[in-house]
This record gives C-alpha cells, structure tokens and sequence, in this order.
C-alpha cells in the first residue's frame, strides 16, 4: 500500500513538472524575443544616422559644389542653371504648397494623378486576382490563354498610350486605363501563381468531400490567390503611380505629368525637381500605407502554409 502510495505521489510530481515545463519554455521564449526586438531598436540608431549623414552630405554637394566655377564650367551637369539648388528646390515646394510669389497650387495637379493611380489600382488588382483565380483552377483555360496574356505582357504598355488616346482622348480616363493596363498584369501573375501552388492534396480531400469545382475554388484557392495578390499591392500601387505620371506627360491629360511637360518647356529645372519631391513623397506615403494595410488584412496568412 504504502509504494502505491509513493508511485502515486512520484506521479503527480511528474505531472506538475510536466506542466510547469510549457510555462518555463513560454518564459525562455518571451525573453529571446524580447532581447531580438531590443536588439533591433538598438540597431535602429545607427542606421537613422548613416541615412540623415547621407542624405546632408548629398544636399551640401548639390548645394555647395556648383558654386565652384571650375566644375560648372568643365561638367554640364554641375551648372546651376540646369540643376538648381536645394535652397530654391525647398522655396519652390513651399510657393507650390500655398500659392505664393504668383507660383500655381500643386494640389488640384497631385488629386488629378493621385485618383487616376488608385482607380486604376483597384480595378486592375480586382481584375487581375479574377482571372487569375479562374485560369488557376482550370489547366485547360491556363494553357489556352497564357500565350496571348504573355504576348500582351511583353508588349511595353507605352505602345497602348497612342491607341487609348484615340479612343479615349487626352483625358482623366486615359490614365485611368493605362494604370489598370500595367497592374493588372502584376496582379493577375501574382494571383495565378498563388492559385496553383494550392497542394494537390488539398484539392483532392475536398473533391472526396463532395466539394464542387465552384467550391473547391471558393473555399481552397480563393484565400492563396487573395494572400498573393495582396502582397503585390505595394509594388502594384507604385507601377500604377509611375504609368499614370507617364501617360499624363505623353498625352497632356490633366495630372503631375502635364506639369512636369511645362516645367520642361520652360526649362525650369527648380520646377521639375520640386515635383519630384512631392512625386516621391506621395509615392512613398501610399506604398507605406498599402504595406500596412497589406499586414494587418494578411495577419492570419501564414508563410509557406
């Protein structure tokens, strides 16, 4: 009775040990993670500073160096007049900001590009996902297809400007087109590949279910391909940004690109680079947004499952 007793208490003793490990290896877990996640703020620092040290050693040469006549009279490209200064770039993207010393309002310019580039991406993205989803779940389709989606992927989208012109004309919907144009095929290479990389197995376990093709491609390849699209939004978003801004300086549609057309014009080279820096901010700001966005809508998708 008494080893009963004993081989019972030895038991729970393992027990608790056995319970008592998770907690302890939850501990080991936590503490790594943190030390990784301080690390990497620690890491931060340094970085910040070499990036602020690059950037003021490239205003001050940019600034500084063409005041030097031997190298704006030798090089072309270090004269003042075709490079300008950081000092009148910042003054130039102020006056464009508020309107002063008679400059035009930038804004009107930047929600004319800035609609057509969304537009475009939302169409294409929605588009693209679609018909990958479709020619994915259908081999027969796929093969059909996938010569004439590749000739017309190889083909440099700057060849359709001249034909949606024509049918479109120079406005607002041109650039639309042409956004939609080069991100669908971002969208659509994506979502096709997230598509077919569904195992095999999973699709052969929810036919033996009694799943339909409809189903099978609701509930098993809808949730890769919508995973791999969502990962192109942020390359997506800027291609569509870059085509609009370049259908507007070829077709004059009413945009950044139009502006940037008379900047050149005139050869106001203060001009051009302060559209620049509100092109590439804007740019930078939606891509950080699309990436959050792509986050926090794909937290559940686990890489690789």
């Amino acid at each position: 009775m008494a080893d009963k007793v004993a081989q019972a208490t030895r038991g729970e003793d393992v027990l608790e040990e056995t319970v008592d490990q998770p907690s302890t290896v939850t501990r080991e877990m936590e503490n790594i993670t943190g030390g990784r996640s301080r690390e990497i703020r620690l890491a931060r620092g340094p970085i910040i500073a070499c990036q602020l040290a690059i950037l003021i050693a490239f205003l001050l040469a940019w600034q500084y160096l063409p005041q030097i006549p031997a190298l704006s009279s030798r090089f072309k490209f270090m004269d003042p007049f075709f490079i300008s200064s950081p000092t009148q770039v910042a003054q130039k993207v102020v006056d464009l900001a508020t309107g002063r010393n008679e400059s035009i309002l930038i804004w009107p310019y930047l929600w004319n590009t800035l609609q057509a580039a969304l537009v475009g991406l939302v169409i294409g993205i929605c588009l693209g996902a679609l018909v990958g989803l479709l020619l994915s779940g259908s081999q027969f389709a796929a093969r059909v297809m996938r010569p004439f989606i590749d000739a017309l992927n190889a083909t440099p989208r700057v060849a359709f400007i001249p034909i949606i012109v024509i049918i479109f004309g120079p406005t607002q919907l041109s650039s639309i087109v042409v956004s939609l144009l080069v991100v669908f095929f971002v969208s659509f290479f994506n979502a096709y590949e997230g598509g077919v990389t569904v195992a095999p197995q999973l699709v052969q376990n929810a036919s033996i279910l009694g799943a339909s093709r409809a189903a099978v491609m609701r509930r098993v390849r809808l949730p890769f391909v919508l995973a791999w699209t969502m990962a192109a939004i942020p390359v997506a978003l800027a291609f569509s940004l870059l085509s609009v801004v370049t259908a507007e300086i070829l077709t004059g549609a009413p945009g950044i690109g139009r502006l940037i057309t008379q900047a050149t014009s005139t050869v106001d080279a203060t001009l051009t680079f302060a559209i620049v820096i509100y092109l590439a901010v804007m740019g930078a700001s939606l891509v950080a947004i699309a990436d959050a966005i792509k986050r926090r809508a794909m937290h559940w998708w686990v890489a690789g499952g």
